[in-house]
């Protein structure tokens, strides 16, 4: 197996989330992880404000309206933005190791107010040669699509790529496609997969 390209996730992999908390908060009641997930990949709010068809204001709106909320869009958008947060330790010491052996590319499902959010306060985005942001392309994971956009740019053969995420969904979509794809919770996890590359 010869990978000449890796391509990363971003939250719960690079980034700590803060899921459970903000979305009990925005919701009012418990959620479990796998719930949040479902959310966000089904909700209409978070798909259109994810796959770039509306910006921040529209999406407190739309999404207070998708759970039936009696909260002000303000409290949306600032909890929102609360659900990413610092770098996962050993993240850019990962990515300096990576980036010499490797084509490095990220594939987040994330928006306009996240990206910012983090490109203003952390230099990690640095380290990657090429970003696949799902507001910018139109699309998310685990749509095939999505895949499919990042080898056709990317110009290479799905099985010199190396996929890391830590949704199952997306890990089998990229396999799908013949991608390698794991499924990982930190840099740490991803070094110990990079570290069995020959």
């Amino acid at each position: 197996m010869t990978i000449t390209h890796i391509v990363l996730d971003m939250g719960g992999v690079l980034i700590e989330l803060r899921w459970l908390d903000r979305v009990k908060t925005l919701l009012g009641r418990p959620v479990a992880i796998d719930e949040v997930h479902k959310i966000w990949v089904s909700a209409p709010s978070t798909v259109a404000f994810e796959s770039g068809h509306i910006d921040f204001a529209a999406f407190a709106a739309a999404f207070i309206q998708d759970f039936d909320l009696a909260i002000a869009p303000e409290v949306v958008q600032h909890e929102f933005l609360e659900i990413v947060q610092a770098p996962l330790p050993q993240c850019n010491e990962m990515l300096s190791t990576l980036k010499p052996r490797y084509h490095l590319s990220l594939l987040s499902n994330t928006n306009p107010a996240h990206y910012e959010r983090l490109r203003d306060r952390y230099s990690f985005f640095d380290y990657f040669d090429q970003l696949f942001l799902s507001y910018k392309i139109g699309l998310i994971k685990p749509s095939a699509a999505i895949f499919e956009h990042l080898l056709t740019v990317l110009n290479t053969p799905a099985d010199t790529v190396a996929f890391f995420d830590d949704s199952v969904r997306n890990v089998e979509a990229a396999r799908a496609l013949g991608i390698h794809a794991y499924r990982v919770d930190s840099p740490t996890d991803i070094m110990a997969v990079v570290d069995r590359f020959s």
